[in-house]
């Protein structure tokens, strides 16, 4: 078995395993946010490192890549907001007249910040959306969180998930990335991804923040093709997946299949 995509072995680090992230945007938040000012580094299971600004979390809607700006127009019904940090797709949505919505998030300090904000947010991840929620007509997967399907073994139990909290006819609007690169650092990880038998945008990460670092955990990402075969077994059927400059980032647009599987053509997808 190979061993690129597990957490690397026998390396020294002085880190603690905690809530990094959420102690980023809480200090971000306290601070005011402003670009520059906290950083977290994201890890990847080969080593390789990126830098993310926390100001992203606070970014104002004429900041935010076409893909999300597109989701704020197809919101409707009442709202969950899975994974949604400090809250800016939920402060967007209530801007726009949206005010029955609910966002959920694995970490304490996202919460934390997001309810100063005024917002409704409570702890849970997508795997666990909380028992207390009630159902939506729409699911936002904003801001690249199409990831947290996390694997092709995790993906199908986090859709039933989803369909739990969904009432008929429900909609998810999810941004997606499309992995395929031509940069060596990244197209290395996904060859031996294949040679693994995994997808070759799966990956296995952790972020740190000072002296915290989260435990290891996947994220999925899936060209719209992909996402279409993946989705062909689930609760859910793809409408379509736009994809909006450069970027590589994309709108997904799923739907909840009735009981009997969908049979009405294929979605619209990037070209």
């Amino acid at each position: 078995m190979s061993t690129a995509f597990y957490p690397p072995s026998g390396r020294i680090s002085r880190v603690t395993v905690g809530d990094g992230y959420g102690q980023m945007l809480v200090d971000a938040f306290a601070a005011g946010p402003r670009r520059g000012s906290h950083r977290q580094v994201i890890e990847r299971s080969d080593g390789y490192v990126s830098v993310e600004d926390a100001y992203r979390y606070f970014s104002h809607y004429e900041e935010w890549v076409e893909a999300e700006q597109v989701a704020m127009t197809k919101l409707r019904g009442r709202i969950l907001d899975v994974g949604c940090a400090a809250g800016r797709h939920m402060l967007e949505a209530r801007q726009r007249g949206h005010t029955d919505i609910i966002g959920i998030d694995p970490s304490a300090g996202a919460v934390d910040v997001a309810c100063a904000q005024g917002l409704d947010v409570r702890l849970g991840s997508v795997q666990e959306p909380g028992d207390d929620l009630g159902t939506f007509d729409t699911i936002l997967l904003l801001g690249g969180n199409l990831g947290l399907l996390g694997s092709l073994d995790t993906a199908s139990a986090v859709l039933r998930s989803l369909a739990r909290v969904a009432r008929p006819g429900a909609q998810i609007l999810a941004n997606g990335h499309d992995p395929y690169t031509q940069a060596e650092e990244h197209s290395s990880y996904h060859a031996e991804n294949r040679r693994a038998g995994r997808l070759p945008g799966q990956v296995l990460m952790r972020v740190r923040y000072g002296s915290l670092a989260s435990d290891w955990f996947g994220r999925l990402m899936l060209s719209a093709t992909e996402l279409h075969t993946l989705l062909e077994s689930s609760p859910w059927k793809l409408r379509s997946a736009g994809s909006y400059g450069p970027t590589g980032f994309y709108l997904a647009h799923l739907e909840l299949r009735d009981e009997t599987p969908d049979q009405d053509g294929s979605p619209e997808l990037p070209a």
